[in-house]
């Protein structure tokens, strides 16, 4: 995909009446402060927030309305780059009750922030700004703290007020359409209105206990306990050089002299960590610089003269730009040339891999460019990007039964993507499987926010002659679940 900081037209369905809500609260709401929002601290409202089955549905009710308004980057290798990087972090946290699942935001500007249910959202200009792998975990585990510590579940307390499809598309508005925290909290309070029990403390207490936890989890996992505190005096120099046009990282999570000092001194009391960069961090910044340069040309001439200048951060880096930049341009000789020079010193690198399988498929060696899919799948099982690549090579060679196999084997891990139910569709409709194309695009558009479409294919499934009674009770079930929550909104707008 391309990334872009300019998807916030969002469409129809079910985000759409929350924008016009969230709207008219940001014309109501913008002159309020800050302090007006901050509600005393009671003491631990968990109890009576969210549950822990009521945060995990509402964190992917959100993702569905992000991923509807085109906002969320779906690069397989850069998703499951991140989420690496984040589950390397969860497993010396102190996590028992989440799975994680992290994503990132198709938007240039600083900011990182963490939903119900263990979502954590990155922004790719985050992961362009931070200046090492250390900077990157460091807000990452800032994240995993507020999750852990049920910050979030305890801010989006709203008692009963709202069901969880309608605050899942409020929330989300406002991930969007906020400019900041301030009028971000001032929509959602003007929106759930006086008889909501309305709970946005993020405290200063709070930020605190993320630092703290967070600077251990990055020093426990391996990297620089220093880097929370270099990262936040990086963005504090950039407030006060841009005033307001500053890092919006700054404005969720406000930093001060004291902070930064603070986050010093815990690190000093830790063991000295400063680990390189993974190269895998530097292959991922690569990929977010291609993937927002249309022009191939420009591409090519760009890493051309990173490498004969030496001005690039690392060299293998620069090839793997450079050999997919020259594969985008169609010299498809010279591209093989670089990437196999990079799979000489990283034979398994899974980066490589995919670009050297898709430069096969592009010079029409159909069989080098599956054999490569297979005998990396051999080695790294249910890799996401791996299997996702070899579907799409099986599918332009017509191997539908082939494809369709690994593909619901695939679909057994958490969190699919909702990609693999396209393309199970698209498998199925070639095969001749009338109801299972209906079922299989019915989960595609239910898991990228289009609900009213996702109930047209499981009516059309139903209508379908012939369907035994197990297809049928399941299909049912499903209309109903899917009518429950479309009437949640629309009572809820009515």
């Amino acid at each position: 995909m391309k990334l872009t900081a300019t998807h916030y037209f969002l469409r129809q369905d079910l985000i759409l009446p929350c924008i016009s809500l969230i709207i008219l609260a940001f014309i109501a709401a913008s002159n309020l402060q800050a302090e007006e929002l901050k509600l005393p601290d009671i003491g631990d409202s968990a109890a009576t927030a969210l549950t822990l089955t009521e945060e995990k549905m509402m964190g992917a009710a959100v993702i569905r309305n992000i991923r509807h308004a085109g906002m969320l980057v779906d690069d397989p290798l850069l998703v499951e780059y991140i989420n690496n990087l984040g589950n390397k972090l969860v497993s010396v946290s102190n996590n028992k009750d989440y799975r994680f699942n992290f994503f990132i935001i198709d938007d240039n500007s600083i900011n990182a922030f963490a939903l119900p249910g263990g979502y954590i959202g990155i922004h790719y200009g985050l992961i362009t700004a931070s200046r090492n792998e250390s900077e990157l975990a460091s807000v990452l585990a800032h994240e995993i703290a507020h999750v852990t510590q049920r910050h979030h579940a305890r801010a989006y307390d709203l008692g009963k007020t709202y069901q969880v499809p309608v605050l899942a598309a409020l929330i989300a508005a406002i991930v969007l359409g906020s400019n900041g925290n301030e009028l971000g909290q001032a929509a959602l309070a003007s929106i759930a209105g006086g008889a909501a029990q309305m709970r946005i403390d993020f405290t200063r207490a709070n930020e605190k206990e993320a630092d703290r936890l967070g600077i251990k989890i990055v020093n426990k996992a391996g990297f620089d306990a220093h880097s929370m505190a270099s990262f936040f005096e990086q963005m504090y120099k950039e407030s006060r050089l841009y005033g307001s046009q500053g890092p919006e990282f700054l404005r969720t999570h406000p930093v001060s002299q004291n902070r930064m000092a603070e986050a010093k001194l815990r690190a000093n009391q830790m063991p000295l960590k400063q680990p390189p960069s993974s190269e895998a961090y530097h292959l991922m910044k690569q990929r977010i610089e291609i993937l927002n340069q249309p022009d191939n040309k420009v591409l090519v001439e760009h890493y051309a003269f990173q490498l004969k200048n030496k001005t690039y951060t690392n060299r293998n880096a620069a090839l793997y730009g450079y050999a997919i930049a020259l594969l985008k341009d169609k010299q498809l000789n010279q591209a093989r040339n670089i990437i196999q020079q990079l799979r000489q010193q990283a034979p398994s690198r899974i980066a490589y891999l995919i670009t050297e399988a898709q430069i096969a498929e592009q010079s029409r060696q159909y069989t080098k460019a599956l054999d490569l899919y297979k005998s990396a799948l051999g080695d790294y099982p249910g890799n996401n990007p791996l299997t996702l690549n070899y579907i799409e090579a099986l599918l332009k060679q017509q191997k539908y039964s082939q494809a369709k196999s690994i593909l619901e084997i695939h679909l057994r891990q958490p969190s699919p993507a909702p990609k693999l139910y396209k393309l199970l569709s698209l498998i199925e409709s070639k095969l001749g499987n009338q109801v299972a194309t209906y079922e299989a695009l019915a989960h595609y558009y239910y898991h990228i926010g289009q609900t009213y479409q996702a109930l047209k294919q499981v009516n059309l499934a139903l209508k379908t002659p012939s369907l035994d009674f197990y297809t049928e009770s399941r299909l049912s079930a499903r209309k109903k679940e899917l009518q429950t929550e479309i009437a949640s909104l629309a009572k809820k707008h009515s």
